[in-house]
């Protein structure tokens, strides 16, 4: 595998993703289980005690980053899976892993642990929890042949379903383009959802991808309008529809960002709702966006659903549209982590997947 220099601004944004998926987690764990309805607050305040607490969601993402970090030759997809695997059962049996990880996750990893594949029967959960979605920053950077394909092995690990593997698609697409679609999140994804639908998507016969999904389908442009069909293409629908009513009214009267949408429990309802949350807190023209990056964190965990996976996925967008070293404490927001994380996070964003481009 060629390793290419990256420019430094990918740098940058990969530190500010990871910095702003483990802030908008920590923002939305404290009200993870909490309904709408008896939010402390609206919009839910950050974090008040010592260190900001992270759940698993950020705990995985750095676990596919050590794996990533690990492999010198994504071309050998066995010895790849074998990494991820090997780091996610590292997180099961971690004394830190009390922080409502997934049933999903934990069931595929009991498996995986017994000896299957993610592929067998007895392997990965057929489910399009969003676990699938939650922790693929790290994929959404890696180098150009091959982001798409491990975006969706380290879904189908734990969650073989096409309803989980095409959000994380559409949104390690929208992670990794953030600076080119910042504003135009929502209506990008329902672009290549419609490139699919019509066969004109490059993704259909993107080789890497096709190689990863072998175990489990040799049609892949027919895998991908299922996950589609499934639910997704019409979520994002009904969030570029909510996108279109919100824009017309000012923050405090956003309400939950799940109305109409989705609670965000599986990967189409939270990657639609992280994509509306960054659509609000970035801009492609002169108008100022509706919420800074911080004002966007505090909304996504005022849901009545998932809160901590929605703030996050859309912290590690909003972050990585912003090459600016520093972005969140420019904005505002200086977040104090765990120590143990706060390293892990500071190790992480010194170093890109595998040295690739994005």
């Amino acid at each position: 595998m060629s390793h290419h220099t990256a420019p430094a601004d990918t740098q940058i944004r990969y530190a500010n993703a990871l910095t702003g998926l483990a802030a908008g987690d920590a923002w939305g764990y404290q009200v993870e289980f909490t309904s709408y309805a008896q939010m402390p607050a609206y919009p839910v305040a950050p974090p008040a005690g010592r260190w900001w607490v992270i759940s698993d969601d950020t705990q995985m993402t750095l676990a596919l980053h050590r794996a990533l970090a690990e492999v010198p030759d994504f071309d050998d997809i066995e010895n790849v899976t074998d990494a991820i695997t090997r780091q996610f059962l590292l997180w099961q049996v971690d004394p830190d892993n009390t922080r409502a990880p997934g049933r999903t996750c934990m069931t595929s990893l009991r498996n995986l642990r017994a000896g299957a594949c993610w592929y067998d029967t007895d392997g990965a959960v057929e489910s399009a929890g969003c676990g699938a979605v939650m922790r693929l920053v790290p994929t959404a950077f890696a180098p150009e042949p091959y982001w798409l394909g491990l975006t969706a092995l380290q879904a189908v690990i734990t969650h073989k379903h096409p309803r989980a593997v095409v959000p994380a698609l559409l949104l390690a697409d929208a992670t990794r383009h953030a600076q080119e679609y910042c504003g135009r999140f929502l209506k990008h994804a329902l672009t290549v959802a419609a490139q699919i639908h019509n066969g004109t998507s490059t993704w259909t016969t993107d080789p890497y991808l096709r190689d990863v999904l072998a175990p489990i389908t040799g049609d892949v442009p027919s895998y991908l309008v299922e996950g589609l069909d499934d639910g997704t293409a019409d979520i994002l629908t009904a969030a570029a529809g909510r996108l279109e009513q919100l824009r017309t009214l000012p923050p405090a009267e956003f309400g939950d960002p799940c109305a109409g949408i989705g609670e965000g429990w599986e990967s189409a309802s939270a990657v639609a709702l992280a994509l509306l949350v960054a659509d609000l807190a970035t801009s492609d023209d002169d108008a100022a966006a509706a919420l800074t990056g911080p004002e966007a964190l505090a909304w996504a965990s005022t849901s009545n659903g998932d809160s901590d996976s929605i703030a996050c996925i859309a912290g590690g967008i909003i972050g990585s549209a912003h090459p600016e070293s520093g972005y969140w404490a420019a904005a505002g927001l200086a977040p104090e982590f765990e120590p143990r994380y706060a390293e892990e996070i500071a190790t992480a964003a010194c170093r890109l997947p595998a040295g690739g481009t994005a």
